[in-house]
Protein backbone atom coordinates (compact mmCIF):
# COMPACT_ATOMS: atom_id res chain seq x y z
CA UNK A 1 0.00 0.00 0.00
CA UNK A 2 1.76 3.41 -0.81
CA UNK A 3 1.61 6.15 1.86
CA UNK A 4 -0.96 8.45 1.90
CA UNK A 5 0.09 11.98 4.21
CA UNK A 6 -2.33 13.83 5.92
CA UNK A 7 -0.23 15.99 7.36
CA UNK A 8 1.09 19.20 6.41
CA UNK A 9 4.84 19.18 6.65
CA UNK A 10 8.11 20.25 5.59
CA UNK A 11 10.28 17.81 3.72
CA UNK A 12 14.00 17.95 5.57
CA UNK A 13 16.76 18.09 3.30
CA UNK A 14 18.86 15.35 4.46
CA UNK A 15 17.58 11.83 5.70
CA UNK A 16 19.53 8.89 7.58
CA UNK A 17 18.63 5.42 8.51
CA UNK A 18 20.52 3.84 11.26
CA UNK A 19 20.17 0.49 12.03
CA UNK A 20 21.53 -1.55 15.36
CA UNK A 21 23.71 -4.35 15.90
CA UNK A 22 21.88 -7.17 17.81
CA UNK A 23 22.08 -10.69 16.11
CA UNK A 24 19.52 -12.59 15.67
CA UNK A 25 17.59 -9.85 16.97
CA UNK A 26 17.54 -8.00 14.06
CA UNK A 27 14.45 -9.92 12.97
CA UNK A 28 12.43 -6.87 15.13
CA UNK A 29 14.20 -4.49 12.82
CA UNK A 30 13.39 -6.47 9.85
CA UNK A 31 10.04 -6.76 10.49
CA UNK A 32 9.64 -2.74 11.48
CA UNK A 33 11.60 -2.04 7.87
CA UNK A 34 8.83 -4.75 5.78
CA UNK A 35 5.54 -2.52 6.96
CA UNK A 36 7.68 0.48 6.27
CA UNK A 37 8.44 -0.35 2.93
CA UNK A 38 4.79 -1.42 2.34
CA UNK A 39 3.97 2.14 3.65
CA UNK A 40 6.36 3.78 1.63
CA UNK A 41 5.57 1.85 -1.62
CA UNK A 42 9.15 2.21 -2.97
CA UNK A 43 12.16 0.23 -1.77
CA UNK A 44 13.17 1.81 1.32
CA UNK A 45 16.33 2.92 0.84
CA UNK A 46 14.92 4.96 -1.32
CA UNK A 47 13.35 7.54 1.00
CA UNK A 48 16.96 8.33 3.06
CA UNK A 49 20.39 9.62 1.58
CA UNK A 50 22.70 7.64 3.82
CA UNK A 51 21.86 4.48 5.38
CA UNK A 52 24.05 3.40 8.39
CA UNK A 53 24.33 -0.32 9.67
CA UNK A 54 26.18 -1.98 12.57
CA UNK A 55 26.58 -5.82 12.58
CA UNK A 56 23.35 -7.54 11.61
CA UNK A 57 22.29 -4.28 11.06
CA UNK A 58 25.01 -3.44 8.80
CA UNK A 59 24.04 -6.60 6.99
CA UNK A 60 20.48 -5.74 6.43
CA UNK A 61 22.07 -2.04 5.49
CA UNK A 62 23.97 -3.73 2.56
CA UNK A 63 21.00 -5.45 1.20
CA UNK A 64 18.96 -2.27 1.69
CA UNK A 65 21.56 0.02 -0.61
CA UNK A 66 21.33 -2.82 -3.08
CA UNK A 67 17.33 -2.34 -3.05
CA UNK A 68 16.87 -6.08 -1.77
CA UNK A 69 13.61 -6.13 -0.48
CA UNK A 70 12.83 -6.08 2.95
CA UNK A 71 10.67 -9.45 2.80
CA UNK A 72 13.02 -11.36 0.63
CA UNK A 73 16.31 -10.47 3.42
CA UNK A 74 13.48 -11.32 6.61
CA UNK A 75 11.90 -14.71 5.00
CA UNK A 76 15.65 -15.80 4.87
CA UNK A 77 16.60 -14.40 8.13
CA UNK A 78 13.73 -16.67 9.44
CA UNK A 79 14.32 -20.09 7.66
CA UNK A 80 18.64 -19.93 7.81
CA UNK A 81 18.44 -18.27 11.29
CA UNK A 82 18.93 -21.59 13.34
CA UNK A 83 21.51 -22.64 10.56
CA UNK A 84 23.64 -19.69 11.44
CA UNK A 85 23.20 -20.15 14.81
CA UNK A 86 21.35 -23.27 16.39
CA UNK A 87 17.67 -24.05 16.88
CA UNK A 88 18.13 -24.58 20.70
CA UNK A 89 16.60 -21.98 22.95
CA UNK A 90 17.93 -20.15 25.20
CA UNK A 91 19.23 -21.59 28.63
CA UNK A 92 17.19 -20.57 31.65
CA UNK A 93 19.08 -23.22 34.28
CA UNK A 94 22.60 -21.51 36.18
CA UNK A 95 24.00 -24.69 34.54
CA UNK A 96 22.58 -24.27 30.99
CA UNK A 97 23.81 -20.52 30.70
CA UNK A 98 27.61 -22.07 31.93
CA UNK A 99 27.20 -24.62 29.31
CA UNK A 100 26.62 -22.09 27.09
CA UNK A 101 29.94 -20.48 27.76
CA UNK A 102 31.93 -23.42 27.91
CA UNK A 103 30.84 -23.62 24.29
CA UNK A 104 32.68 -20.59 22.91
CA UNK A 105 35.76 -21.08 26.12
CA UNK A 106 38.24 -22.39 23.14
CA UNK A 107 36.92 -21.34 19.77
CA UNK A 108 34.57 -19.07 18.05
CA UNK A 109 30.84 -20.03 18.86
CA UNK A 110 29.69 -20.65 15.79
CA UNK A 111 31.10 -20.82 12.16
CA UNK A 112 31.04 -18.36 9.44
CA UNK A 113 30.34 -20.55 6.80
CA UNK A 114 26.68 -20.52 7.15
CA UNK A 115 26.39 -16.59 7.43
CA UNK A 116 28.34 -16.35 4.47
CA UNK A 117 25.97 -18.55 2.68
CA UNK A 118 23.08 -16.50 3.53
CA UNK A 119 24.82 -13.49 3.04
CA UNK A 120 25.75 -14.13 -0.24
CA UNK A 121 22.31 -15.74 -1.40
CA UNK A 122 20.98 -11.97 -0.73
CA UNK A 123 24.32 -9.86 -1.96
CA UNK A 124 25.51 -11.86 -4.74
CA UNK A 125 29.04 -10.89 -5.96
CA UNK A 126 28.28 -7.12 -5.50
CA UNK A 127 31.08 -5.15 -4.79
CA UNK A 128 30.18 -1.42 -2.39
CA UNK A 129 30.70 0.92 -5.77
CA UNK A 130 27.52 -1.36 -6.72
CA UNK A 131 25.60 -0.79 -4.02
CA UNK A 132 22.31 1.76 -4.96
CA UNK A 133 22.29 3.61 -2.23
CA UNK A 134 24.85 5.84 0.11
CA UNK A 135 26.24 3.54 2.91
CA UNK A 136 28.61 3.27 5.58
CA UNK A 137 29.27 0.00 7.92
CA UNK A 138 31.61 0.36 10.88
CA UNK A 139 34.06 -2.87 11.77
CA UNK A 140 37.32 -2.96 14.15
CA UNK A 141 40.20 -2.99 12.20
CA UNK A 142 42.42 -6.05 14.13
CA UNK A 143 45.39 -5.14 12.45
CA UNK A 144 45.71 -1.64 12.86
CA UNK A 145 43.90 -1.38 16.01
CA UNK A 146 41.35 1.64 14.94
CA UNK A 147 38.19 1.52 13.85
CA UNK A 148 36.88 0.92 10.38
CA UNK A 149 34.33 2.89 8.50
CA UNK A 150 33.40 1.05 5.57
CA UNK A 151 31.64 3.56 2.60
CA UNK A 152 30.58 3.40 -0.61
CA UNK A 153 32.22 5.87 -2.64
CA UNK A 154 30.27 8.88 -1.94
CA UNK A 155 32.94 10.90 -1.73
CA UNK A 156 35.72 11.92 -3.88
CA UNK A 157 38.85 10.78 -1.05
CA UNK A 158 36.91 7.10 -0.61
CA UNK A 159 39.17 5.32 -3.47
CA UNK A 160 39.60 2.02 -1.79
CA UNK A 161 36.65 0.36 -0.20
CA UNK A 162 34.14 0.57 -3.22
CA UNK A 163 36.17 -2.45 -4.88
CA UNK A 164 35.30 -4.92 -1.88
CA UNK A 165 32.61 -7.10 -1.75
CA UNK A 166 29.78 -6.42 -0.03
CA UNK A 167 29.71 -9.93 1.32
CA UNK A 168 33.16 -9.37 3.03
CA UNK A 169 32.10 -5.99 4.49
CA UNK A 170 28.81 -7.76 6.23
CA UNK A 171 31.15 -10.59 7.39
CA UNK A 172 33.70 -8.09 8.68
CA UNK A 173 30.74 -5.40 10.60
CA UNK A 174 28.77 -8.74 12.52
CA UNK A 175 32.30 -11.02 13.49
CA UNK A 176 31.14 -10.56 17.26
CA UNK A 177 34.30 -12.34 19.26
CA UNK A 178 33.58 -15.61 20.53
CA UNK A 179 30.55 -15.79 18.54
CA UNK A 180 31.83 -16.16 15.42
CA UNK A 181 35.58 -16.43 14.07
CA UNK A 182 37.58 -12.88 12.89
CA UNK A 183 36.70 -12.13 9.70
CA UNK A 184 39.41 -11.49 6.92
CA UNK A 185 39.45 -9.00 3.72
CA UNK A 186 42.69 -9.16 2.34
CA UNK A 187 45.63 -9.89 5.32
CA UNK A 188 43.80 -7.40 6.99
CA UNK A 189 41.74 -8.84 10.48
CA UNK A 190 38.51 -7.50 11.71
CA UNK A 191 35.57 -7.66 14.49
CA UNK A 192 32.43 -6.84 15.00
CA UNK A 193 31.71 -2.91 14.64
CA UNK A 194 29.66 -3.29 17.55
CA UNK A 195 32.56 -2.99 19.51
CA UNK A 196 32.64 0.73 18.83
CA UNK A 197 29.45 1.53 17.36
CA UNK A 198 26.49 -0.51 18.03
CA UNK A 199 24.04 1.94 17.07
CA UNK A 200 25.73 3.82 14.32
CA UNK A 201 23.64 6.64 14.49
CA UNK A 202 26.43 9.34 16.08
CA UNK A 203 28.73 8.07 12.54
CA UNK A 204 26.12 8.62 10.67
CA UNK A 205 25.66 12.53 11.46
CA UNK A 206 29.35 13.00 11.41
CA UNK A 207 29.23 11.74 7.83
CA UNK A 208 26.46 13.91 6.72
CA UNK A 209 28.28 16.77 8.07
CA UNK A 210 31.99 15.95 7.04
CA UNK A 211 31.30 14.37 3.75
CA UNK A 212 28.03 15.32 2.36
CA UNK A 213 28.24 19.19 3.68
CA UNK A 214 25.04 19.30 5.00
CA UNK A 215 23.77 21.12 8.03
CA UNK A 216 22.80 19.21 10.79
CA UNK A 217 19.54 21.76 11.40
CA UNK A 218 18.92 19.99 7.62
CA UNK A 219 19.08 16.33 8.99
CA UNK A 220 16.65 13.83 10.24
CA UNK A 221 16.92 10.36 11.46
CA UNK A 222 15.45 6.95 11.67
CA UNK A 223 17.06 4.94 14.25
CA UNK A 224 15.81 1.45 14.43
CA UNK A 225 17.37 -1.23 17.04
CA UNK A 226 17.09 -4.36 18.07
CA UNK A 227 15.02 -4.57 21.33
CA UNK A 228 18.14 -4.60 23.76
CA UNK A 229 18.23 -0.67 24.50
CA UNK A 230 18.40 -1.40 28.30
CA UNK A 231 20.42 -4.05 30.15
CA UNK A 232 20.67 -3.90 34.29
CA UNK A 233 22.23 -5.72 36.93
CA UNK A 234 20.85 -7.52 40.31
CA UNK A 235 22.56 -7.22 43.29
CA UNK A 236 21.85 -10.72 43.76
CA UNK A 237 25.26 -11.24 41.26
CA UNK A 238 27.23 -9.76 43.53
CA UNK A 239 29.96 -7.66 43.44
CA UNK A 240 33.15 -9.77 42.60
CA UNK A 241 32.19 -10.89 38.98
CA UNK A 242 34.84 -12.54 36.97
CA UNK A 243 35.21 -14.38 33.73
CA UNK A 244 32.07 -16.41 33.61
CA UNK A 245 29.55 -14.57 35.46
CA UNK A 246 30.47 -11.87 33.04
CA UNK A 247 29.86 -14.19 30.45
CA UNK A 248 26.99 -15.94 31.56
CA UNK A 249 23.82 -14.76 30.24
CA UNK A 250 25.81 -12.52 27.76
CA UNK A 251 25.64 -9.99 30.35
CA UNK A 252 28.61 -8.20 29.36
CA UNK A 253 27.87 -8.24 25.90
CA UNK A 254 24.03 -6.54 26.59
CA UNK A 255 25.93 -4.41 28.72
CA UNK A 256 28.09 -3.22 26.42
CA UNK A 257 25.34 -2.58 23.82
CA UNK A 258 23.12 -1.08 26.05
CA UNK A 259 25.52 1.43 27.18
CA UNK A 260 26.42 2.11 23.57
CA UNK A 261 23.03 2.78 22.54
CA UNK A 262 21.85 4.97 25.52
CA UNK A 263 24.78 7.30 25.22
CA UNK A 264 24.21 7.32 21.09
CA UNK A 265 20.58 8.65 21.74
CA UNK A 266 21.29 10.54 24.32
CA UNK A 267 23.83 12.28 21.71
CA UNK A 268 21.78 12.54 18.43
CA UNK A 269 18.85 13.39 20.49
CA UNK A 270 20.75 17.11 21.37
CA UNK A 271 21.92 17.35 17.64
CA UNK A 272 18.76 16.29 16.08
CA UNK A 273 16.08 16.96 18.34
CA UNK A 274 12.25 16.57 16.79
CA UNK A 275 13.81 15.37 13.84
CA UNK A 276 15.70 11.84 15.59
CA UNK A 277 12.68 9.56 15.32
CA UNK A 278 13.85 6.03 17.11
CA UNK A 279 11.89 2.47 16.90
CA UNK A 280 12.61 0.19 19.39
CA UNK A 281 11.46 -1.48 22.60
CA UNK A 282 12.65 -3.12 26.08
CA UNK A 283 12.21 -6.46 26.37
CA UNK A 284 10.07 -7.28 29.42
CA UNK A 285 11.54 -9.99 32.01
CA UNK A 286 9.70 -12.71 30.82
CA UNK A 287 10.73 -12.16 27.37
CA UNK A 288 14.29 -11.74 28.05
CA UNK A 289 14.05 -15.88 28.90
CA UNK A 290 13.42 -16.42 25.42
CA UNK A 291 15.44 -14.21 22.89
CA UNK A 292 19.53 -13.42 23.39
CA UNK A 293 21.91 -12.57 20.41
CA UNK A 294 22.23 -15.73 18.94
CA UNK A 295 18.51 -17.53 19.84
CA UNK A 296 16.70 -17.88 16.79
CA UNK A 297 14.28 -20.85 17.93
CA UNK A 298 10.18 -20.86 16.73
CA UNK A 299 9.28 -18.76 20.48
CA UNK A 300 12.04 -16.07 19.98
CA UNK A 301 11.48 -16.05 16.23
CA UNK A 302 7.23 -15.46 17.13
CA UNK A 303 8.35 -12.93 20.08
CA UNK A 304 10.66 -10.69 17.48
CA UNK A 305 7.51 -10.74 15.13
CA UNK A 306 5.34 -9.33 17.54
CA UNK A 307 7.16 -6.66 18.77
CA UNK A 308 8.31 -5.40 15.25
CA UNK A 309 4.45 -5.44 14.94
CA UNK A 310 3.71 -3.65 17.74
CA UNK A 311 5.93 -0.75 17.60
CA UNK A 312 5.09 -0.53 14.03
CA UNK A 313 1.11 -0.36 15.03
CA UNK A 314 3.06 2.40 18.00
CA UNK A 315 4.59 4.81 15.54
CA UNK A 316 3.15 4.42 11.44
CA UNK A 317 0.60 7.32 12.72
CA UNK A 318 3.22 9.63 13.54
CA UNK A 319 3.73 12.75 11.49
CA UNK A 320 7.42 12.61 11.40
CA UNK A 321 7.41 8.89 9.96
CA UNK A 322 5.03 9.70 7.62
CA UNK A 323 7.31 12.65 6.61
CA UNK A 324 10.73 10.53 5.97
CA UNK A 325 8.38 7.77 3.97
CA UNK A 326 7.35 10.65 1.56
CA UNK A 327 11.25 11.55 1.13
CA UNK A 328 12.44 10.15 -2.37
CA UNK A 329 16.90 10.87 -2.01
CA UNK A 330 18.28 11.65 -5.21
CA UNK A 331 20.23 9.13 -7.16
CA UNK A 332 23.56 8.90 -5.63
CA UNK A 333 26.97 9.83 -7.00
CA UNK A 334 30.07 8.27 -6.45
CA UNK A 335 32.36 10.57 -7.49
CA UNK A 336 35.03 8.63 -5.64
CA UNK A 337 35.19 6.31 -8.39
CA UNK A 338 37.02 8.10 -10.58
CA UNK A 339 36.11 6.56 -13.67
CA UNK A 340 36.33 3.13 -12.23
CA UNK A 341 34.63 0.08 -13.06
CA UNK A 342 33.07 -1.94 -10.26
Amino acid sequence: MRLLCVYEVTLVAFQILSLSGGGFLGLYSLTVLEALEQEAGVPIASCFDLIAGTSVGGIIALALAAEVPVRDIKELFEKKGTAIFSPRGAPRSTWGKFRDVLRSMFGAKYKAANLREVIESILGDRTLAALKHPTLVPAVNLTTGYPQIFKTPHHHTFRRDHRLRAVDVALATSAAPTYFPVARIGDELFADGGLIANSPDLLAVHEAEQFFAQNVAEVSMLSIGTTSAKFTLSHRIGLDMGIIKWAMGQRLVNTTIAAQQSLAMFMVQHRLKERLVRIDVAQSKEQQGDLALDVADPTAQDTLRALGESSVRNNINSPSLRQMLMHRAPPPAWPGLTGEVS
